[in-house]
């Protein structure tokens, strides 16, 4: 086959993996984005979008597989679209991953992370490590995923990256249910579940039936802590109980938690210790997108004070449960509804948010304010933020509020190599020095890739 200008198939070499997961090859000079294809690959593939700078194809044929290429052991892999590297081996995955982030700090921002960057990735199960799914109506009454690149229901019998519980025993009890549209189904990891269901309000006659039938009022299956419908409560609670790294967390239907809780407590523990190498105990712990107060609860012990904030009314709902319940924390730990740059920006809100001033509401007044340190200038000189956000990233106004704050300590947990290279820029250039940064494969199958970045101020 050649490569001829007026066709639509290419022989390519991919070279590497980018963000999202596709495979990069350059054809004339032109870089070509192949989905579902790894480094080493000699690939037929067709066009199917051609751009000023790049090209984008869709694989037809691997002529010569690179290094670390598998059969998938999925059967639905390649039409289902939840997974993209399942093609790879998981070392093969994670060296990708680290080229990946690497390719963002050093091409997106120009930071050099060799020094810096802490080896192996760090991984658990390769399978059956996800604790939350969400399925579609397929009109045969099955429910499935959606198909790649397309809102096409593929049907599924089960799942690798999902425990056997919910391939064995949850799966099969919903297609007994009233068909739906959609259902979200999230596990303890422990043997418990939660289920919700979508759909028209007519349903929910038929599904009152059902649990009416159930003897002494019991569970509508075994291990389903709850059921709800259009998020009304219609069985049981409307929450898990999550149990990491020591700590118990309440996680409503509606709430932000991290999906694999092994590689999270691996997070947690690698967390602990960075900071116990570069801080002594005590001051100001700042959570910020704090869900359900994970961070809060996981490094209580070695703070005097604490400040959680997100925005997310259900995650803020949890958070103030999970602290209350937390003898360590309750007396010392504040949550409020706010947004990060908000919080670093605002006396008031920290104001609010100290403890003591609920057992002494007669400090309430303009002198004790000035006096007190929660507000004095100083206030983020030997504080520590811990941050957690979305795959947007802080975005400019989060950057500039950090750096106006000027705390002396930052763990940034990412979900998007490329928001956290543009931020980690950003900081660097007020005066921080990055000076761990840890790839975690949280996502093994899938081409997410999350990341934990330790800054320091000079």
């Amino acid at each position: 086959m050649t490569n001829d200008p007026n066709t639509d198939i290419v022989e390519l070499v991919i070279e590497k993996l980018v963000t999202g997961g596709a495979g990069l090859a350059r054809h004339e000079g032109l870089a070509v984005f192949v989905p579902l294809t790894a480094p080493g690959d000699r690939v037929r593939a067709r066009i199917t979008a051609r751009r000023s700078h790049f090209w984008q194809a869709a694989l037809e044929e691997v002529l010569e597989p690179g290094p670390g290429r598998r059969d998938a052991p999925c059967g639905h892999f390649g039409v289902c679209g939840g997974c993209n590297l399942q093609f790879l081996e998981p070392e093969s995955q994670r060296q990708a991953k680290m080229a990946i982030v690497t390719d963002c700090f050093t091409r997106l921002a120009k930071l050099d992370i060799e020094d810096i960057l802490v080896r192996p990735v760090i991984a658990g199960d390769e399978f059956g490590y996800r604790n939350k799914i969400r399925l579609f109506a397929h009109p045969t009454g099955h429910y499935g995923l959606k198909r790649r690149g397309s809102d096409e229901v593929v049907p599924i019998d089960g799942c690798p990256l999902l425990p056997e519980i919910f391939n064995n025993d949850i799966l099969p009890w919903l297609k007994t249910l009233p068909p739906v549209d959609q259902i979200v189904v999230r596990l303890d990891g422990r043997g418990g579940w939660l289920v919700s269901l979508f759909g028209l309000p007519g349903r929910l006659r038929v599904l009152k039936r059902i649990l009416a039938e159930i003897p002494d009022g019991g569970p509508p299956a075994p291990g389903c802590q709850g059921l709800l419908y259009n998020n009304l409560p219609m069985s049981g609670r409307d929450y898990l109980v999550v149990e990491v790294a020591g700590g118990k967390y309440r996680v409503g239907a509606r709430s932000f938690f991290q999906n694999n809780l092994a590689v999270t407590e691996l997070a947690i523990s690698t967390i602990r210790t960075w900071l116990e190498e570069s801080r002594a105990p005590g001051g100001l712990l700042a959570d910020l997108y704090c869900g359900g107060v994970l961070l809060t609860l996981a490094l209580a012990d070695r703070f005097d004070r604490i400040v959680a904030a997100d925005t997310d009314p259900y995650t803020i709902r949890d958070a103030q449960n999970n602290v209350r319940r937390d003898r360590r924390t309750a007396d010392k730990t504040t949550v409020v509804r706010a947004a990060a740059a908000d919080l670093l920006r605002d006396t008031d809100l920290l104001h609010k948010a100290d403890p003591s001033r609920e057992a002494d509401p007669s400090r309430e007044t303009d002198s004790s304010r000035e006096a007190d340190p929660l507000h004095a200038s100083d206030l983020w000189r030997d504080a520590c933020v811990v941050l957690d956000p979305p795959r947007t990233g802080l975005r400019a106004d989060g950057v500039a509020a950090l750096q106006e704050a000027a705390p002396r300590d930052i763990v940034y947990l990412s979900c998007d190599p490329a928001t956290l290279a543009r931020d980690a820029a950003g900081l660097a250039a007020a005066g921080y020095d990055l000076v761990r940064l840890a790839v975690l494969d949280m996502f093994p199958q899938i081409a997410h890739v999350e990341c934990l970045l330790q800054l320091r101020r000079k």
